[in-house]
C-alpha cells in the first residue's frame, strides 16, 4: 500500500521548504506555493541554479505577514498591504507572464543577501501561466504544478551513494512511501485525499539536485551524476513525477494513495549509452582560450574542459538552460540532450558543452 508521508510548501520559489500535514490543492498548485519569485532586473528568474544561498532563506508564516530570515540578515515581513500596483513583465524558463511587484525595500533587502540587483514578485490574481501545451494554470514552479517524490526511490539511490541524499534535495511537494522503488514511473492517474491526479511526466534533473539543503553547498558532481548512470531516457536524467490535479480539495499527510491508472514505465539506460566507448584519445582544441588538450571520447566537453582549467559558463548542467552553448568548428560529439538550444543554434553548429561527448578531434568556440 501507498501513502503520503510529508507534504512541502516553497512560498518563495527555491528557498526553504515549509513542513505541512494538510493542505489545499488549487488548480496551479498547492496553496502558497512558489507564489514569490526573485528575478533580475531584466524580468529573469533567479534560482538556486545559479544562487544555491537562495536555499538557506527561511520562511515562516504569522499574522504580520510573511517572515523572511537569512544568514546574517535581520529579518524581515513581506506585508501584502505594502504591495505596488506594478504588473511587469518577469520570465520563468521560456515562459512570460505579468507578475506584480512587491516593493523596493523588499528588493534591497534580498540584494543585499544575493550581492546582486534583484526584484520580488508575486503571482497575483490576475497573473496567468499555463501549463506547457495545456490550459491548466501553473505558479512560478519549473513547469508542473506538483512534484511527487518515493522515498523508496530515494533509499534505492542511496545504495549508489558514499553520502547520502534526503528526498529534500529534490524539493518535492510530496513524499511517498511506496511498495517498491520507481513504482511510481509507471502510474498515469492516482487520487490522494479529496484530489485525483494526473501523472504528467517525469522530472527531469539538473544541477540544484546537487545542492545540500541543510548547507547550501553545492556538490560537484552527485546525486545527479549516479543518477545519470541509470535514469536517463530521451536526453533527459529523470528522478520523481511531476502532477496535474484534476480537481481542487483537501491532501493529509497519511492519505492512502489510490492508483486509478498505470502506464508503461520508460525504459531509462546509462547517459553514456549501451555502446561500449573505445577509450581513444581525442584532441580538444579551444579557439578562445588557444589551448589544445589531450581528451577522450568517455567525458562530457564540460567536465573535460573544466579537468584542464578551460572555463566554460554553465547553469543547469543538465542541458536545459542553454547557457553552456559552445560552437562545433570541426569534428563530431555524441549530443545527448540539445534541450537548451533554440533551431537556429543547432542548424549554426552550437553543442551544449554539458550535453556532448567527443568521438573524434574537435575544435569549439565557447
Amino acid at each position: 500500500m501507498q501513502s503520503l508521508t510529508d507534504l512541502y510548501i516553497y512560498p518563495i520559489k527555491s528557498t526553504k521548504g515549509i513542513q505541512l500535514r494538510q493542505t489545499f490543492v488549487e488548480e496551479k498548485g498547492l496553496t502558497n506555493d512558489r507564489r514569490f519569485m526573485l528575478v533580475d532586473l531584466n524580468g529573469k528568474f533567479i534560482t538556486g541554479r545559479t544562487h544555491p544561498q537562495l536555499t538557506q532563506i527561511s520562511i515562516e508564516f504569522s499574522k504580520k505577514g510573511l517572515l523572511v530570515s537569512a544568514p546574517k540578515q535581520t529579518s524581515i515581513y513581506i506585508q501584502t498591504e505594502n504591495f505596488t500596483e506594478q504588473m511587469q513583465t518577469v520570465e520563468v524558463w521560456a515562459d512570460n507572464m505579468q507578475a506584480q511587484h512587491c516593493h523596493p525595500d523588499y528588493d534591497k533587502w534580498f540584494s543585499n543577501y544575493l550581492k546582486q540587483d534583484c526584484q520580488l514578485v508575486y503571482f497575483s490574481e490576475s497573473t496567468s501561466r499555463c501549463v506547457k501545451n495545456r490550459s491548466t494554470q501553473v505558479s512560478f514552479a519549473d513547469g508542473y504544478p506538483l512534484l511527487l517524490i518515493n522515498q523508496n526511490s530515494i533509499d534505492e539511490l542511496n545504495t549508489h551513494l558514499q553520502n547520502p541524499v534526503t528526498a529534500l534535495h529534490f524539493r518535492p511537494n510530496l513524499i511517498m512511501k511506496g511498495d517498491q522503488p520507481f513504482i511510481e514511473d509507471t502510474w498515469a492517474r492516482i487520487k490522494i485525499g479529496e484530489v485525483e491526479f494526473e501523472i504528467s511526466k517525469p522530472c527531469s534533473r539538473c544541477n540544484f539536485t546537487n545542492v545540500d539543503p541543510l548547507t547550501g553547498v553545492p556538490d560537484l558532481e552527485q546525486p545527479l551524476k549516479t543518477l545519470s548512470e541509470y535514469r536517463f531516457h530521451q536526453g533527459n536524467i529523470d528522478f520523481g513525477q511531476n502532477l496535474i490535479p484534476l480537481n481542487e480539495g483537501t491532501i493529509r499527510s497519511g492519505d492512502t494513495i489510490q492508483v486509478l491508472e498505470t502506464q508503461t514505465p520508460p525504459t531509462y539506460t546509462s547517459m553514456l549509452g549501451e555502446k561500449k566507448l573505445s577509450h581513444k584519445t581525442i584532441k580538444i582544441h579551444f579557439e578562445k582560450s588557444e589551448v589544445s588538450i589531450d581528451g577522450n571520447d568517455q567525458g562530457l566537453l564540460l567536465d573535460q574542459a573544466e579537468a584542464a582549467g578551460i572555463n566554460i559558463p554553465y547553469s543547469c548542467r543538465g542541458g536545459k538552460c542553454g547557457r553552456c552553448k559552445t560552437k562545433l568548428l570541426s569534428g563530431e560529439v555524441n549530443v545527448l540532450s540539445n534541450q537548451g538550444l533554440f533551431k537556429e543554434d543547432i542548424e549554426a553548429g552550437y553543442v551544449l558543452a554539458c550535453s556532448c561527448i567527443p568521438t573524434t578531434d574537435i575544435s569549439v568556440k565557447h
